[in-house]
């Protein structure tokens, strides 16, 4: 179970935003969220090899990886992607 999962378990959906240091797409991308009101989980990859790990699993080597959880199926993306946070999050009654 990674982190994702483990929060939609316990609250319907999940979003963690996978990051590194001296990220501004990272940054911005919290920025986001935050200006939303939504809650997330913030994972610094360097500081965590498993999150690194699950973050290469899923095919990607650079950060932000966005992982939403829900109860319908999870998501991911790689980037500053407006679009995505708003179809998956933002636009979720039950994300905020």
């Amino acid at each position: 179970m990674n982190h994702a999962q483990e929060l939609q378990a316990r609250e319907g959906v999940a979003t963690v935003v996978y990051t590194k240091p001296d990220c501004q797409p990272c940054r911005m991308t919290k920025r986001k969220l935050d200006s939303a009101g939504i809650y997330y989980t913030t994972v610094d990859v360097t500081q965590d090899p498993a999150a690194l790990e699950f973050v290469k699993a899923l095919g990607y080597t650079g950060a932000p990886v966005v992982y939403v959880s829900a109860i319908e199926g999870d998501t991911h993306w790689y980037g500053l992607r407006k679009d995505l946070i708003e179809l998956h999050i933002t636009a979720r009654a039950d994300a905020a």
